[in-house]
């Protein structure tokens, strides 16, 4: 199952590379950077602390957690090259909520193939803090977003 999940990765890493820029890299940098150091803390906290939830195996560090991580930058900068930043906010909304989703079928997927585990953790928990995550770092690409073409 674990060879599944690095083939899934390895295809979203392809469709990342290969689709149309419409961010500038300091747009992905800062937004992606700050996604991965809320995703480290938040899963560092949830799963050391009060054992909701941990990938691979439990008792050893898993390297594997490399190609979650991998994963997770491929996502997001899927998700942040289209995000309708000009648009109105039921637009904005909608995206995010379709976003949402979809992370919740891939986090489903994750747990399926085992390379994610469930303590006391539960999927709903997961669409509200991806829902509530997505907002935050539309804000961050937001005040990061290049403004050149509008001064």
């Amino acid at each position: 199952m674990v060879k599944l999940f690095i083939v899934t990765v390895i295809l979203v890493l392809l469709v990342a590379l290969k689709m149309p820029r419409k961010r500038t890299r300091h747009e992905f940098l800062a937004t992606i950077q700050f996604a991965l150091l809320m995703n480290f803390v938040t899963d560092l906290y949830l799963d050391l602390k009060y054992k909701l939830y941990w990938y691979f195996d439990k008792e050893q560090i898993e390297w594997l957690y490399l190609v979650v991580v991998l994963g997770e930058i491929a996502v997001l900068v899927i998700i942040f090259n289209y995000f309708p930043l000009k648009s109105n906010a039921i637009k904005k909304f909608l995206y995010i909520l379709g976003w949402t989703c979809i992370l919740v079928l891939l986090e489903l997927y994750a747990v399926y193939i085992r390379v994610l585990h469930y303590g006391e953790w539960n999927i709903i928990y997961s669409a509200v803090v991806y829902f509530i995550s997505m907002y935050i770092l539309y804000f961050v690409l937001d005040y990061t977003a290049d403004r050149r073409e509008t001064q």
